[in-house]
């Protein structure tokens, strides 16, 4: 550093700092404070010039790297500056390992000069044994209330996560706070319809990056510019160009995120400690996760749907927008391997077909299971139109049907199993008398005795919790024929009535896998084949 002044002139920055995270009291604390009292006290202090008042607000005293201080750094290292002034030792740190290194060893090897108005301390007048208790001692002070206040705040956020409290700062795209409830999510009704959007696009078979390239030609703002545009002060740690654009990842944030369906998951991240800045990944189990919290955009059903297409092989066409009606759910039905789409060209005409992908990379492996394209998407959607017509034939049935009887016969069902689990804990608890029957006429030890009573015991406790289940399911059953099958699913095979050509979100919505054998010989596995059994058995139960 270069020598200043060689008569004792000091040339300073004054150095202010606010955070609401260590606990600041905004009104003793407040910038404007901090500058009125420096400033007042250097009236009376004529060696002192001011050079700058650099001003860090909203950073926490934990951290040292905050833009102002590290401004104020450069000052000291370029020569600028050779005196520091704060109001007190918490606005310049509440580290006190970190403050303590600047303190007691950086400014002392290099020659500046700090004062701590408030704290009464100036390092030109406190020398020696004096400086080596002082500092440490009002250090440790500050990084102990700073390690309070944060314990304090960690619980406050736990306590409103656990009664299903919306605690971020601001709602993901779809949603507003609540202008009467902070910790309350609404429905943004223009976000929400980009949303569905979204995941309709996903359905139909668009990928990420055509589903983004869609938005962008629209016009339609991305999260954040749009979160602007309706007045929030949003910042970034990511990248931002002036006007950002929509882009794949943001898409599959969108699609991945379980909020659209009512549901609040919190606690994803942490920090280790108070002084650690930087967060850690929290283990999906541990998640506090709240059912219907707040209105939902998307279905449950339509979210699962999606959840699955994204875990699948669905590759889109050559500078294409949409993936192939079966991509990712044909398979080879012999190895299980992913069958791909192949074209051969004959006489200018190209021919598409499917081949089974294993044996395509290893001759040796599988067989070709080769089958045209388009037969195998109209055997699929021949298929789906049988099974549709008897969805909607047993749906039909069982709205004719006397559907007490239904549900008369499954109250019969557990009831009888009822009566099972009653007579399972009689038997248990006679076998625990005969115990110790046995014990006192010395037939067993002790130590069998304990043992076998406590085997006994907890059959009991399983017979017991599961006699309590019964009755509940039947008690249920009888206050608002809960037994009658959900129909819901029925309505998304009635769109496969007007389907001309296979689409995307019929498959998707519709059909698990379609298994490809030799000759041309396909099995397909439909969704909600136990609702489908389960209605079938209801007509079959009245019949």
């Amino acid at each position: 550093m270069s020598k200043l002044n060689e008569n004792k002139q000091y040339i300073a920055d004054i150095y202010l700092r606010l955070s609401n995270e260590d606990g600041d009291k905004e009104e003793s604390d407040s910038i404007g404070n901090q500058r009125a009292l420096i400033l007042d006290f250097l009236k009376s202090i004529p060696d002192i010039t001011i050079n700058k008042i650099r001003i860090d607000d909203g950073y926490s005293g934990v951290d040292f790297n905050r833009p102002a201080f590290i401004e104020m750094m450069n000052d000291i290292n370029t020569g600028i500056v050779n005196c520091v002034i704060v109001k007190d030792f918490s606005r310049f740190g509440r580290n006190y390992i970190e403050a303590g290194k600047y303190i007691q060893v950086i400014f002392p090897r290099t020659g500046i000069r700090f004062i701590a108005v408030n704290d009464f301390y100036d390092s030109t007048k406190v020398q020696g044994y004096m400086n080596n208790i002082i500092v440490p001692f009002k250090n440790m002070v500050n990084d102990a209330y700073c390690a309070d206040i944060s314990m304090k705040i960690r619980s406050a956020f736990g306590a409103k996560m656990k009664k299903g409290d919306f605690i971020g700062s601001f709602a993901v795209y779809g949603y507003i706070k609540d202008p009467n409830n902070k910790n309350k999510l609404i429905v943004d009704d223009f976000a929400a319809e980009v949303v569905r959007d979204i995941f309709r696009w996903k359905l139909e078979g668009l990928n990420a990056d055509s589903i983004a390239d869609k938005l962008n030609k629209a016009g339609v703002l991305s999260p954040l510019d749009y979160k602007k545009s309706i007045g929030l002060n949003l910042s970034t740690s990511l990248k931002v160009y002036k006007n950002s654009k929509w882009a794949a990842t943001m898409i599959l944030r969108v699609l991945k995120n379980a909020v659209y369906t009512g549901v609040l998951e919190q606690g994803k991240t942490t920090k280790p400690n108070y002084k650690v800045r930087e967060s850690v990944d929290v283990p999906k189990e541990e998640w506090i996760r709240h059912e219907n919290a707040h209105e939902a955009i998307i279905e449950h059903e339509i979210f699962n749907t999606v959840q699955r297409l994204l875990k699948q092989d669905t590759r889109a066409v050559k500078k294409g927008t949409a993936v192939f009606p079966l991509s990712g759910v044909i398979i080879c039905g012999d190895c299980g391997a992913s069958m791909a789409r192949k074209t051969n060209t004959k006489n200018g005409k190209k021919y598409p077909y499917y081949v089974c992908s294993r044996h395509r990379a290893d001759i040796s492996v599988c067989t070709t299971h080769i089958i045209s394209f388009t037969a195998c998407e109209d055997a699929v959607l021949n298929a789906l139109r049988c099974h549709t017509v008897a969805v909607l034939d047993i749906e039909k049935e069982y709205a004719y049907a006397d559907t007490s009887v239904y549900v008369q016969s499954n109250i019969n069902k557990l009831t009888a199993r009822l009566e099972a689990k009653q007579d399972e804990i009689k038997k248990y608890e006679d076998f625990r008398l005969s115990l110790y029957e046995n014990f006192k006429e010395g037939v067993i030890s002790k130590d069998d005795f304990n043992n076998f009573k406590a085997s006994y015991d907890v059959k009991i406790a399983e017979a017991g919790t599961a006699e309590k289940l019964l009755r509940e399911e039947i008690a249920q059953i009888k206050s608002s024929h809960s037994a009658e099958p959900n129909q819901n699913w029925i309505e998304r095979f009635k769109a496969v009535c007007n389907a001309e050509t296979l689409e995307r979100r019929i498959v998707a919505e519709l059909i698990d896998s379609v298994k490809v054998f030799e000759k041309n010989r396909i099995e397909i596995v439909f969704r909600y084949q136990n609702e489908f059994e389960s209605l079938l058995n209801a007509v079959q139960g009245v019949a």
